[in-house]
């Protein structure tokens, strides 16, 4: 059974403090990194601080400083702690595109029994060193994302909350707009914990390595305190948002592959004509109109691949997503790769928009000359992810970015 909780969040006290949280770090380049890091304002980047400083000690004891500071900031007033509530996000992009859902605790043994569903492969890596922050840090500072059908009754307690005055109003950066409710009344809290849990099913959507890590954690206080009442420990809860399917957007990744490995241009089509039907396109911009349609930019020329139908949704969950189709006909059956570690030295993925704009993108990084051809995709969607998520099954690396990408420090959770 799906278990939903309150915490006692935490967050800036000056709640207006706009350059507080920050993206992940992967979304920023060096420079803006380090400019960040100059910056003497009170800040997430400055908690979490030591982590940058890779020569200066074992990342064990670099998390461990990550603690002390963020325990600094907690005795210095600069942080501090809500009642036990549930919470209310909103984000608005420039365009006008909105995401909201419902903020709280959801217990590491949901993901175990797959009572949430999982269709991602948590890269081990990073579960391994987020693993290792959870141990040293008890901090959480970013939800992962889980995802279901639209319900309505949530949707209207949803809007109820947020015609009052949000906790956190701030514009981050970008322009994008964040905005945090949060909800202590305990019949309130009773009839969102009520409602969530009795969603027929829910889909994890991103952090699945953070998912993973939470496990890893949770296990190992698991095996310390094997008489402890674990209900009350908040060790084995992982932070989540929990968003409708209507209030995400999935947008592609498109791929520029390096080189043909040696294969002449009439090689390399008359390969792809083995599971293609090749449209050339010319100097007009492709980009796909429906899923199994693949845009392709190769020599100067547009080109729209059309997976043939014996071919398309096959197997059964994976056989719908293109990214599948393009790694077995294309990746496995063209160039030869058969593992993830040979095809990141062939293939750079470039997030896509959605619309043209990506596909421009594509063809700009082959006319550099970096790239020798160029695909485009047409955009997986929420059913897809389901499906494969149903079958037990786990979708393709780099097969689709989902939004609403959220703030580290917007809203934290403390374990201990």
């Amino acid at each position: 059974m799906l278990i939903f909780k309150p915490f006692k969040g935490i967050h800036m006290k000056d709640t207006s403090l706009s350059n507080f949280p920050m993206y992940s770090p992967d979304k920023y380049t060096e420079e803006q990194i380090k400019a960040k890091l100059r910056n003497k304002n009170p800040s997430y980047i400055d908690i979490i601080k030591p982590t940058f400083f890779k020569g200066e000690s074992p990342l064990e004891n670099r998390f461990k400083k990550v603690r002390k500071r963020y325990e600094e900031y907690i005795n210095e007033n600069l942080l501090e702690s809500d009642p036990s509530s549930i919470y209310i996000y909103e984000q608005t992009k420039r365009n006008g595109l909105t995401f909201r859902g419902v903020i709280g605790l959801v217990d590491v043994e949901n993901f175990k029994n797959n009572d949430i569903k999982v269709s991602e492969r948590a890269n081990e890596q990073k579960q391994e060193i987020f693993s290792k922050f959870l141990d040293l840090t008890y901090l959480q500072t970013n939800p992962v994302i889980l995802s279901y059908n639209s319900n309505s009754k949530l949707e209207v307690m949803i809007d109820l909350e947020i015609k009052s005055k949000p906790l956190i109003n701030i514009e981050d950066e970008l322009g994008i707009t964040h905005k945090l409710w949060n909800v202590e009344n305990r019949l309130k809290i009773a009839q969102f914990k009520e409602t969530i849990e009795n969603l027929p099913s829910l889909y994890l959507i991103d952090g699945c390595y953070r998912m993973a890590g939470a496990i890893a954690h949770s296990d190992k206080i698991k095996a310390k305190n094997k008489s402890k009442d674990l209900l009350f420990d908040n060790n084995h809860y992982i932070m989540s948002l929990i968003v409708s399917s209507q209030s995400i957007k999935i947008s592609e990744y498109n791929y520029l592959i390096k080189s043909l490995n040696g294969l002449t241009k009439k090689d390399f089509f008359d390969k792809l004509e083995t599971h293609f039907t090749i449209n050339r396109k010319g100097n007009n911009p492709y980009y796909p109109s429906h899923k199994h349609h693949i845009s392709m930019y190769y020599n100067g020329e547009f080109y729209g691949l059309y997976i043939k139908h014996e071919f398309r949704n096959i197997p059964e969950g994976l056989g719908c997503m293109d990214n599948y189709l393009f790694r077995k006909f294309i990746v496995e059956s063209i160039f030869n790769i058969q593992t993830l570690k040979q095809e990141k030295k062939l293939i750079t993925y470039l997030q896509g928009s959605g619309d043209i704009k990506g596909i421009m993108d594509l063809k700009a990084a082959v006319d550099n000359r970096e790239y020798a051809v160029g695909f485009g995709f047409y955009p997986a969607n929420f059913q897809d992810l389901q499906t494969v998520s149903d079958l037990g099954k786990k979708i393709p690396f780099k097969s689709a970015y989902i939004e609403p990408n959220l703030l580290l420090g917007l809203l934290m959770f403390d374990m201990k």
